[in-house]
């Protein structure tokens, strides 16, 4: 939207930009979504004694709020590395690099407690993790209670540090916007 000048129909609508895109992205997610549902269900099916999903009802409702908490967290880093098209002409190598941290960082090639210690570390300070690794450690009823809370915690302290981020982003970014009409 902002390389190519589609901004401005949103800057005159009377919603943030960031919510607007919200919206529209929850379709897709749903989507995406139910094929991992289908999927958990077909390899729960196949691989039973390998895949073990709680069925306590307390660690299932602090799995789904784990959940929304890291689609909101994983959306707001993909909304403040996009407004870095603000500054940069092509940010496409910033969104690959942004990948390939977030596949290693998130448990998406080892799962994370299989990493050197450094990196383990390293993976529990940085939000990556708490957008894949630790919904799914959840669901799996591989955290305490205790933990539940704490993976919550970090994930509020990382989606306010982002969303101020994205704040900040937003207003001088918007300073550097130009569009020109036909």
């Amino acid at each position: 939207d902002i390389q190519q000048g589609n901004l401005v129909r949103y800057l005159l609508r009377p919603f943030p930009y960031y919510w607007i895109k919200f919206i529209e992205e929850i379709p897709y997610r749903l989507l995406q979504g139910s094929y991992g549902i289908i999927l958990l269900i077909l390899f729960s099916l196949a691989f039973g004694n390998l895949i073990q999903i709680t069925s306590d009802p307390f660690v299932l409702t602090m799995s789904g709020i784990i959940a929304i908490l890291a689609f909101f967290l994983s959306y707001t880093m993909k909304v403040n590395l996009g407004l870095s098209a603000f500054w940069f002409i092509d940010s496409r190598g910033f969104f690959e690099l942004f990948t390939i941290i977030l596949i290693v960082f998130s448990g998406g090639i080892v799962p994370l407690h299989l990493l050197p210690t450094t990196f383990q570390t390293l993976s529990y300070i940085l939000p990556f993790a708490y957008t894949a690794y630790f919904p799914i450690m959840s669901l799996q009823g591989q955290l305490n209670m205790m933990q539940l809370f704490q993976v919550v915690g970090v994930q509020i302290v990382w989606l306010g540090v982002l969303l101020l981020l994205n704040r900040v982003m937003w207003k001088y970014g918007i300073k550097e916007f130009t569009a020109f009409g036909q």
